[in-house]
């Protein structure tokens, strides 16, 4: 059946930021495929509420309670997933966001995009980089970077999130060929998607209108549309794919970059 190509028995998962939107979607979708998953983000409260919705599948859930800003967590969480399953066939890179790197030059200080670019690239990197070990002892394994539509989108104030993103699609290039044949990567580019994050548009008919107006499709996306991007390329069916981005936005990235400005959900000023 051409619809096994898809499956993802047998195989371990790791989702970070897995606690909600996109990231709990993959892991229910990736569990529904039959992988188990290992979820990984700050919360353990939130992480229990996904787990739970994915053990009734029969699948493993294992939380991960890890701030992956911190060093020294990662070794340790990765330790308990080495002990649990010892291999690692799928990595989902997903946590990230703007986080305090929403804003002008003026307000943005070298501090704040520090932390822009730890939260969704050093972080990611780092991940990678210690996981090394577990995503060699399958003989193939997939690395899924989640990239954003403002890697390559023009819009004022995202100069650190979009420098993150940009940086993450060019390692995800480059680590592509560096780990071929054994690990491939790539990345999911989403546009402006519906997630507890971006309530404050679709709750707004105002800014939702303005928003769908630059979005060919007539809609945001649902975490669902990125869940089914990233499964196709942790799945065997994208098996000679990798060092590629592909863009999830409904088309946004057929349309000139200034006349989109400001398509996306902007965060509050910190």
């Amino acid at each position: 059946m051409i619809t096994d190509a898809f499956r993802l028995d047998r195989k371990v998962a790791l989702i970070t930021g897995a606690s909600k939107g996109i990231g709990a979607r993959i892991a229910t979708t990736f569990a529904e495929m039959g992988a188990d998953v290992v979820l990984l983000a700050r919360s353990e409260e939130a992480l229990s509420e996904v787990a739970k919705t994915i053990r009734p599948l029969g699948r493993e859930a294992l939380c991960l309670p890890c701030d992956l800003t911190d060093d020294g967590a990662i070794p340790s969480a990765l330790e308990t997933v080495d002990n649990r399953f010892g291999r690692l066939d799928i990595l989902i890179n997903n946590a990230g966001g703007p986080g305090k790197g929403y804003g002008s030059l003026e307000q943005i200080d070298r501090e704040r995009f520090d932390h822009t670019m730890n939260i969704n690239l050093s972080s990611a990197y780092a991940l990678t980089h210690h996981a090394l070990p577990l995503l060699r002892a399958p003989s193939r394994a997939t690395i899924v970077n989640i990239s954003s539509a403002l890697a390559w989108m023009v819009d004022r104030h995202f100069a650190a999130y979009g420098a993150a993103k940009a940086g993450m699609e060019q390692m995800t290039r480059i680590l592509a060929y560096e780990l071929a044949p054994e690990i491939r990567v790539n990345a999911v580019a989403p546009g402006a998607i519906e997630t507890p994050s971006t309530a404050f548009i679709t709750q707004n008919p105002e800014m939702l209108e303005k928003t769908v107006r630059w979005i060919p499709q007539g809609r945001m996306g649902q975490p669902q549309d990125i869940a089914l991007a990233a499964l196709y390329l942790a799945s065997p069916a994208s098996s000679f794919v990798s060092g590629k981005v592909l863009e999830v936005d409904g088309g946004m990235a057929a349309l000139p970059g200034s006349a989109i400005e400001g398509v996306l959900a902007r965060p509050k000023t910190t």
